[in-house]
């Protein structure tokens, strides 16, 4: 399967990130440039297509003082997908780096500093029996490698949040699902499915 290397740096992301190219500037590998249009092209059964916001610059806030973990700016424009439910939507951005190990570099970086994301949940409006959580986690599956942060929001306005970050050989993926009662199993599904069309 082809798949994606990635990790973190503290780099601000270069704004208005869009979706156009399929491989960053010179990132062809041996046996040409994985195909990420066709790979993200996934239709999930229920969701209609959207088009997705410009990835997030850093994966979540953290504590005053603590620098939150940030996309790497050589990375440059992300191929997207959206998708859209009720209850919840899937934002999908990826990435064809120069090879598995500057993949693998990245996703190294983001593990490392993605636990501080934890460090202090996010904040809600205030409310009787309104709270939030933030948890940060490996993860893998169907050949993806990475690390996965979820925020749940209790309260009068439940919400769950993931953001998951994850490489396949020199393929990153970067995927933003939220919603009041989302159904996580989706994103695993995603994830599988360009996994199949990058093989």
């Amino acid at each position: 399967m082809r798949t994606a290397a990635g990790g973190w740096t503290v780099a601000a992301v270069v704004g208005g990130l869009t979706a156009c190219t399929s491989t960053v500037a010179g990132t062809a590998s041996p046996g040409g440039p994985p195909d990420l249009e066709a790979a993200l092209s996934v239709q999930l059964p229920g969701p209609r297509p959207v088009d997705p916001p410009p990835p997030p610059a850093q994966l979540c806030t953290t504590a005053p003082g603590t620098r939150p973990p940030r996309l790497d700016p050589a990375l440059g424009d992300p191929v997207t997908s959206g998708h859209a439910s009720e209850g919840m939507t899937l934002h999908a951005y990826a990435w064809a780096t120069s090879a598995p190990m500057v993949a693998e570099a990245i996703l190294d970086q983001a593990e490392m500093e993605a636990p501080d994301c934890a460090s202090a949940p996010p904040s809600v409006a205030a409310g009787p029996g309104a709270g939030s959580t933030r948890s940060v986690d490996s993860w893998s599956g169907s050949g993806w490698n990475g690390v996965t942060i979820r925020t749940v929001v209790s309260g009068p306005d439940p919400a769950v949040a993931e953001t998951r970050l994850v490489r396949a050989e020199e393929v990153v993926v970067l995927v933003v699902a939220a919603g009041d009662e989302p159904d996580l199993r989706r994103v695993d599904d995603f994830l599988a499915a360009v996994a199949d069309r990058l093989g």
